[in-house]
């Protein structure tokens, strides 16, 4: 899931291992390790795109990682506190600036994801958020910047312990999304993928990041704290599993359309869209045809309209052997079509996405797609292009979600 979401889980499981121990500092360090696997993003400044595409979720998002890296992050970690460097002045400025910093970031993702769910309406929330900064931050200023820090009482294998759960519910967690995680690197390159929670849920993380936050404000001795990450763990492991039933009952209305059109399919993906989990989106495979379709759990009844989509994979034949269609293809779990475009270029289609406008006419509906271009018989992959969100296509979007 996305980064804020990890960095709550990863705060949560800290808590849980250390907080009574070290307090606050167990909430920041499991943030951090709930953060270190997606730092394999950091790739992209040194492979080329398509290999930075297929190491993301990759040996840092493996099982095998969760179980050796903690001794190692441990051992620094134990040291540094050893050493007492953090009680020093100038380093207490550091982490102020650096914790400011991160905050205005994720506060940028939050008022994106705000704006793009209420609109208009979104911005006295985006001044809440502004409100609760700053009182918050002058809350630390005055209370671990001015203030010295007790050393903390944890023995090495504590902090092991921390990083390996943090750690560890990062793939995890990454697996029930669409975009897959490889869990079982090197033994297994399948990326692990449930697909019954998007990429991004803001219904899932707020809560759980409000209770992450409460919790830091009272004293590691408090047994408010373990009350409070309590209900955040339990609040966010309910909707999880709810996800899971609504994704079945997706699952069988998709099917009962599939079979009442006569469609034969070989098999079929469902997943909630970005943001909800509320609309579906659900494709099937044929021999010669993907067949598409949305569902909202709002829905009046369980009909659903369902698009046949050619798979035109006739332009990359020629191509299939060379290592981008076959990384392309591994990365789509196969589900792709490719439409042609001007001159010598084709849009390869990661169809696991859907659309934004609920059609599949026009190159720029496809959400996740890559731009090819033929060069003395062989194809390269163009630099990534971000898509130009339409705000008529928002707003269908959020009508659609309302049901049918």
């Amino acid at each position: 899931m996305d980064s804020l979401t990890q960095l709550v889980l990863g705060a949560a499981c800290g808590e849980v291992v250390l907080g009574r121990k070290i307090g606050n500092k167990a909430l920041v360090l499991g943030a951090i390790g709930g953060t270190i696997p997606d730092l394999d993003v950091l790739s992209s400044f040194f492979l080329n795109q398509l290999d930075a595409l297929a190491f993301h979720r990759g040996p840092m998002h493996s099982l095998l990682f969760a179980c050796i890296f903690p001794f190692i992050i441990g051992f620094f970690v134990k040291k540094f506190y050893d050493s007492s460097i953090f009680n020093k002045k100038g380093y207490r400025i550091f982490g102020f600036i650096f914790g400011l910093v991160i905050f205005l970031g994720i506060g940028s993702i939050l008022s994106i994801i705000l704006v793009f769910i209420l609109q208009s309406t979104a911005y006295i929330f985006i001044l809440l958020l502004a409100i609760f900064g700053f009182l918050f931050f002058r809350y630390i200023f005055f209370n671990y910047v001015n203030k010295t820090q007790e050393i903390p009482t944890a023995t090495y294998l504590d902090y092991v312990k921390l990083f390996f759960l943090s750690i560890l519910t990062h793939p995890l967690l990454d697996s029930l999304t669409t975009f897959g995680t490889q869990l079982f690197w090197p033994f297994s390159n399948e990326r692990i993928a449930i697909s019954n929670i998007a990429i991004v849920d803001p219904i899932y993380t707020f809560p759980f990041l409000g209770c992450v936050i409460a919790c830091g404000f009272y004293a590691r001795t408090d047994k408010k704290r373990s009350w409070i990450i309590g209900i955040g763990i339990l609040v966010s492991s309910l909707y999880m599993i709810a996800t899971l039933f609504t994704k079945s009952n997706v699952d069988h209305v998709f099917e009962k359309n599939l079979q009442a059109s006569s469609i034969p399919y070989t098999r079929t993906l469902t997943t909630p869209t970005i943001l909800n989990n509320i609309l579906w989106y659900a494709i099937a495979e044929s021999d010669s045809a993907y067949h598409c379709g949305y569902y909202s759990i709002f829905d009046s009844s369980d009909k659903m309209e369902i698009i046949t989509l050619a798979k035109s994979n006739e332009l990359l034949s020629p191509y299939k052997d060379s290592k981008l269609i076959k990384t392309l293809s591994w990365f789509s779990e196969y589900y792709y079509n490719a439409i042609p475009m001007q001159g010598d270029t084709i849009q390869y289609n990661d169809l696991r996405y859907g659309t934004m406008s609920f059609k599949f006419d026009r190159p720029e509906d496809f959400i996740f797609h890559f731009n090819l271009v033929k060069e003395n018989n062989e194809l390269r992959l163009l630099p990534e292009e971000r898509p130009k969100n339409d705000r008529r296509d928002l707003a269908l979007f959020w009508k659609r979600l309302k049901g049918n």
